[in-house]
């Protein structure tokens, strides 16, 4: 009834609401042998999902992701000083709603390569979660040890997302103007910077694995560059032209050759 017309007043009369429930929660930490132990956690769920919902009432286009994601992050590190799961899972809440909203919106945009904003939220959001893997992985417990790995997981697969957007963004412009006869060109040549982007990302990874002793890492350096191959054999060698399709074999060829020459050589070292 509100939105219509009176979107900005909606806005700041749900802050204040939102306000209002920290305000009664923090009153409740004060007041020793509360007889109602559940409000506590109950006003600050609602006093997050409210903030939350002030977002997209007050910002539009990539401020609500950029909204969504930084209150994400907030919640992580007010989790950490406060040792509370319910922070840490409200935020997880809050992030993943900007994750949505990246992915399935704001990722389709035509912008400047790397220099936009797409890019500029997805390396946002991976050093939210890279501010929640580091909080996790400084306290005990195998529950944490599950967050950080999946952080570091999610890290790594919004890293190859923003890099895939980037392609394509870089790509469209040229298709929608492209005549007929060139068109093909331009989606191999596209198809085999996929293909390479998954390349030096793994390889990248792989490095970083060996660097920081991390199987880890490496296992899923190892998964990324094994659906490389799977989609050089199974899709590239298909729809690349020879030229393309020759050097995609060479590079691949060359990057697990480095990866069985680093194994052979730390499993030497762990030998002697």
């Amino acid at each position: 009834m509100l939105y219509q017309h009176y979107r900005l007043e909606l806005a700041w009369l749900t802050v204040a609401v939102a306000v209002l429930f920290f305000v009664l929660n923090r009153a409740l930490q004060r007041r020793e042998g509360s007889a109602h132990p559940l409000f506590g956690p109950l006003y600050l769920a609602l006093g997050v999902g409210f903030l939350t919902i002030a977002i997209p009432l007050k910002l539009e286009s990539y401020w609500n992701t950029l909204g969504w994601i930084v209150e994400g992050g907030a919640l992580f590190w007010a989790a950490h000083r406060s040792g509370r799961m319910l922070l840490r899972i409200l935020g997880t809440g809050a992030f993943l709603l900007g994750i949505f909203r990246l992915i399935m919106v704001d990722s389709f945009g035509q912008e400047p390569l790397l220099i936009n904003p797409r890019f500029g939220l997805y390396l946002l959001a991976i050093a939210a979660l890279a501010l929640l893997a580091y909080f996790v992985r400084n306290e005990s417990g195998a529950d944490n040890r599950q967050w950080a790995g999946a952080a570091i997981i999610g890290m790594n697969v919004l890293a190859l997302l923003a890099l895939h957007f980037e392609v394509m963004g870089y790509f469209q412009p040229q298709l929608a103007v492209a005549p007929s006869r060139q068109e093909r060109h331009i989606v191999t040549v596209r198809d085999f910077a996929y293909s390479a982007v998954w390349m030096v990302y793994g390889s990248g990874l792989m490095l970083v694995g060996f660097w920081k002793r991390s199987a880890f890492l490496r296992w899923q350096a190892i998964v990324l560059l094994a659906m490389t191959v799977l989609k050089v054999f199974l899709v590239d060698i298909s729809t690349l032209e020879r030229g393309y399709r020759i050097a995609a074999f060479i590079v691949l060829g060359a990057i697990l050759l480095a990866v069985s020459f680093f194994y052979q050589r730390s499993r030497t070292k762990s030998a002697v």
